[in-house]
């Protein structure tokens, strides 16, 4: 069976409710109109999640989750950078980007052993839709990132398919994105709790907005730190006592015209955001960040015979200056944070491989920030 997500109930409190509807406000900047990765222009997310199977049997809790920079992303290639925090994982197309600077396919999002499936997928789909590829390049390089959903879901079978791929790509839209145990987030785990896909956004100056989206499932309970209140330290159950040294991947999106140089810059300030969270990027962990700025629509060179060859080989763009990009760096901080959080709010129990993993208890969370005088100090 597949699933958009779930939505459950638990002690009066909707799962799918978000950090911010809770009071909690991350950082100083105002968020986009979704709050989330779609705000920036364009931008689209779709998830295939795929929940199948009992325990003891062929079990799966895994699925995928792609984001679109623009409808056409190979035709219409974007500036890019990325950057990796801690290097226990995978995300394939990353050596090209970053040499290159800019990046020409989907991003997809999946369980570490579906990298390959995910991959064939994503050329399966850009060959049908763009055949002339075949004939102007030959090869291309999908972007697919990876976190280990091992806890819950049976690795071995390599449940998704190139069909879910699809599926994902055309199901992508603008507008709110789904959280929490969908797409790719399904069977992920963060600081021994449910989590996944989360996203956030920011209102930048200068009329510019950053995205973030993260596929989250690293950390302890006892690290778990929302918005500077320690809150895995007073919790009194945790959600598994399995452990497994997972990861996070983070996207981020913007905006504002920023070169790939700058774009791997802006990807580095995740790792604060993720160790304001409570991560120390254990040594199995991956943390991998992937930028990109829809601000610029990079065109393949086609030579042609009525300009001069010169011409054809040049190409005039604007960028953002060095010392305009603080707003950015601490808006990606604050993103990235939320994100983290909104993934834990939005998800439910969920049983798998290895048992139950309970989602956090949101009603003990806020009890705990209130303890801290939390909502009193940002009344103030």
């Amino acid at each position: 069976m597949h699933f958009g997500y779930q939505f459950q109930e638990r002690r009066g409190l909707a799962v799918k409710k978000r950090a911010r509807e809770y009071g909690i406000r991350f950082g100083k900047y105002k968020t986009g109109a979704n709050n989330a990765i779609t705000d920036v222009s364009g931008v689209r997310v779709g998830h295939e999640t795929i929940i199948e199977g009992e325990l003891g049997g062929r079990l799966a809790r895994t699925g995928v989750t792609v984001i679109l920079p623009n409808k056409d992303i190979y035709n219409n290639k974007v500036f890019a950078g990325g950057y990796t925090i801690n290097g226990a994982g995978e995300m394939s197309g990353m050596n090209q980007i970053n040499e290159w600077g800019i990046m020409e396919t989907p991003i997809a999002l999946t369980s570490s052993m579906n990298v390959g499936i995910v991959h064939d997928g994503l050329v399966d789909y850009l060959y049908r839709k763009l055949p002339e590829i075949r004939d102007t390049r030959n090869v291309i390089l999908p972007v697919v990132a990876e976190c280990n959903d091992g806890i819950l879901n049976d690795p071995y079978y390599r449940h998704v398919r190139q069909e879910n791929v699809r599926a994902a790509i055309e199901r992508a839209a603008g507008g709110s994105v789904d959280e929490g145990s969908v797409g790719g987030g399904t069977g992920m785990v963060c600081c021994s709790y449910k989590a996944g896909i989360g996203t956030s956004s920011r209102r930048l100056p200068w009329n510019y907005c950053l995205g973030v989206l993260v596929m989250s499932n690293f950390g302890n309970k006892d690290d778990l730190v929302i918005d500077g209140i320690p809150i895995g330290k007073f919790l009194r159950q945790g959600g598994t006592k399995e452990h497994m040294e997972g990861s996070i991947i983070v996207v981020i999106a913007t905006d504002a015209p920023l070169l790939p140089h700058q774009l791997v810059r802006l990807s580095k300030r995740a790792a604060f955001g993720i160790g304001k969270c409570g991560s120390f990027a254990e040594n199995g962990s991956g943390e991998i960040v992937l930028a990109f700025s829809t601000a610029k629509k990079v065109k393949d060179y086609k030579p042609s015979p009525t300009h001069p060859a010169r011409e054809n080989h040049v190409r005039n763009i604007q960028m953002l200056k060095n010392e305009a990009l603080n707003p950015l760096f601490e808006a990606a901080v604050e993103a990235v944070e939320e994100a983290i959080a909104n993934a834990l709010f939005a998800s439910g129990d969920m049983a798998g491989r290895k048992g139950v993993v309970k989602a956090i208890d949101i009603e003990e969370v806020l009890e705990i920030m209130d303890r801290f005088n939390y909502f009193d100090m940002k009344k103030g």
